[in-house]
C-alpha cells in the first residue's frame, strides 16, 4: 500500500503525458498531418518548458558571472587609484615641506647678507634635541670638519639661540639660552642698562640688576659683546615681566627669547677661523 502511494504521482504524471501526446497526435492526424512530424511537434511542445527553464538558468548564470568579473575589475582599479592618490598626497606633502624649508633658509641667507660678521658663517639642520624642565640642548649636523669649535655663537633670523658646547667632527651640541647653565652679557637697547641673561627653563631671567635700573615690559635686549663669546648687537629677547623686590633691592626681570624652541629646525653658526679645539 505504501509502495503504491509513493508511485501514484509518477503514474499520474505519465498518464497525463500519454494523454497529452495522444491528443496531439490525433489532432494532427485529423488535420492531415504526417504521423512522424506530428509526434516530433508533440515532443517539442512537451519539452519546451524544460528547455526554456534551462536556457534561462544558463543565461542568468552567465550574466551573474560577467557581473562578478566586472566587479573584480572595478575593485582592482579602485585599489590602484587609491595607491596613486596616496602617492600624490605624499608628494604634495614633500613639496610643501621643501617650500617651507626654502623659506627658512632664505631668511638665513638674508641674515648673512645684512651682517658682515656672518659672511663666513654656515647653516645647519637640527637633527636632535635633549630637553627637560631646565636643560635645553640642540644637536646640529655640522662639526669641527666644517670649522666649528667650542663657544661658537648660534643664531636664527630672529636672533641669538645659544652657543656650541660640544663639537664632534660631523655634529655639535648647542647650549640654548633657556638652559640653566647658560649666561649671556646683554644690554637694554633703549637705555643701555647692562645685565646677565640666565636660562630658567622655558624662559630666561635678567640677573645682576640694581633695584633702580630702568627696565620695562617690552624692552628689547641685545648682546653687549663684553663676554667675548657673542658678537655685539644681536637680538636676544624681549622683557615680558618686570617686578621690583623691595626686600633685597633687586628686580625680577623675565625675558622671552626671540626663537621658538618648538619650531626651530635650522640655525646659523659663525665658525672660528682658528683650528677646532
Amino acid at each position: 500500500m505504501n509502495s503504491l502511494s509513493r508511485r501514484l504521482p509518477l503514474i499520474f504524471s505519465s498518464a497525463l503525458i500519454f494523454i497529452f501526446f495522444t491528443l496531439c497526435v490525433s489532432f494532427g492526424l485529423q488535420k492531415g498531418g504526417n504521423l512522424l512530424s506530428i509526434a516530433e511537434r508533440a515532443a517539442l511542445t512537451m519539452v519546451y518548458p524544460l528547455q526554456k527553464g534551462i536556457d534561462l538558468g544558463f543565461s542568468g548564470c552567465g550574466k551573474l558571472f560577467d557581473g562578478y568579473i566586472n566587479l573584480v575589475g572595478i575593485k582592482a582599479r579602485n585599489q590602484q587609484l587609491e595607491k596613486e592618490l596616496a602617492r600624490a598626497r605624499y608628494r604634495l606633502a614633500e613639496l610643501a615641506e621643501i617650500k617651507h624649508e626654502n623659506l627658512r633658509l632664505h631668511k638665513l641667507l638674508q641674515l648673512k647678507q645684512r651682517d658682515s660678521l656672518l659672511e663666513q658663517g654656515l647653516a645647519a639642520h637640527v637633527i636632535g634635541r635633549q630637553t627637560d624642565n631646565l636643560s635645553h640642548i640642540l644637536i646640529i649636523d655640522r662639526g669641527s670638519r666644517q670649522g666649528l669649535k667650542l663657544n661658537n655663537p648660534v643664531f636664527t633670523p630672529e636672533g641669538l639661540v645659544g652657543r656650541i658646547v660640544t663639537c664632534a667632527p660631523l655634529s655639535a651640541k648647542v647650549l640654548l639660552l633657556l638652559d640653566q647653565n647658560s649666561a649671556c652679557d646683554v644690554i637694554v637697547q633703549r637705555n643701555r642698562v647692562r645685565g646677565i641673561l640666565q636660562g630658567a627653563g622655558k624662559l630666561c631671567r635678567l640677573a645682576h640688576l640694581q633695584n633702580s635700573a630702568d627696565v620695562k615690559i617690552g624692552d628689547l635686549l641685545i648682546t653687549s659683546g663684553l663676554d667675548n663669546i657673542f658678537p655685539k648687537g644681536m637680538t636676544v629677547g624681549t622683557v615680558i615681566s618686570a617686578n621690583r623686590n623691595e626686600n633685597d633691592l633687586s628686580q625680577e626681570i623675565i625675558v622671552k627669547p626671540e626663537f621658538d624652541l618648538d619650531t626651530i629646525e635650522e640655525v646659523y653658526i659663525v665658525p672660528s677661523s682658528s683650528p677646532a679645539e
